[in-house]
This record gives C-alpha cells, sequence and structure tokens, in this order.
C-alpha cells in the first residue's frame, strides 16, 4: 500500500529544504494564476497582485510598477501590460490602479509565452487580465 522508499525520500528532502530556508513551491513560468475575489471584499488590485507567485511590485500606490520575474533584462525590465475587460490600458499606473477594488471579479497572470504572444511587443513584459462586475 504505502511505498516506505518513497516516503523516506519526502521526509529527507523536506527535511533538507526546510533546514536550507527553501520554500518547495511549484513555479513554473508555464501557468496562468488566476486570483478570484468576492464580491465583497476590499482588496485593491496591488495587493491581489502582490500574492501572485513571480511578480516583482516596486514601489505603491499610483506609482507601482509591476515586472514578471524571469522575462525581462536585469537592466531594461519591460513593465506587465494590463488589459481591463479585453481594453489594454499599458502598465499599471496608467488605469489599473484606477479601479475600486469592488469592482474586481478576477486578475489573471499570463507568463507563458504561447499565451503573451497574442499581445505581441507591449505583452513581452507578462500580461494580465482584469475582469471586473
Amino acid at each position: 500500500m504505502f511505498d516506505l522508499k518513497k516516503i523516506i525520500t519526502l521526509f529527507t528532502l523536506l527535511l533538507i529544504f526546510s533546514s536550507s530556508g527553501c520554500s518547495a513551491t511549484k513555479t513554473t513560468t508555464n501557468e496562468k494564476v488566476k486570483v478570484e475575489t468576492p464580491s465583497n471584499a476590499n482588496i485593491s488590485l496591488l495587493d491581489q497582485l502582490r500574492r501572485s507567485p513571480g511578480l516583482i511590485i516596486r514601489g505603491s500606490g499610483q506609482n507601482a510598477q509591476i515586472f514578471l520575474r524571469g522575462i525581462s533584462s536585469i537592466n531594461s525590465p519591460k513593465e506587465v501590460l494590463f488589459i481591463i475587460n479585453g481594453t489594454q490600458v499599458g502598465s499599471f499606473s496608467r488605469g489599473a490602479s484606477s479601479l475600486s477594488p469592488q469592482e474586481i471579479k478576477r486578475v489573471e497572470v499570463l507568463k507563458n509565452p504561447s499565451d503573451i504572444a497574442a499581445y505581441g511587443i507591449m505583452g513581452s513584459g507578462g500580461v494580465v487580465l482584469v475582469t471586473t462586475l
């Protein structure tokens, strides 16, 4: 029923990760991250994005800049493209920051190159799709 060798191996890996301070969470660039928000939630878009793995957020409020880890170069990072209800608004500071938290229904972060290819050069730094009520 239980494979003792596999259990010991997993336990050993768990000990190694926990003692080194590393986390064993799975984050790949080939996945979509969806964040569903209850309609009565009062969580800003920026705070919702802070929960998404793989995003780098510099600054706060209207001046925040959002980058996708691993896609851009270190010297010239490209901001994530925001699309609200199918309309491209550009970077976070150009319109996505003005959304009311109660309006946000779903936030989806596109990281997969085949998903962001449809948005061309504008989406080369990653894409965040925001659906409102």
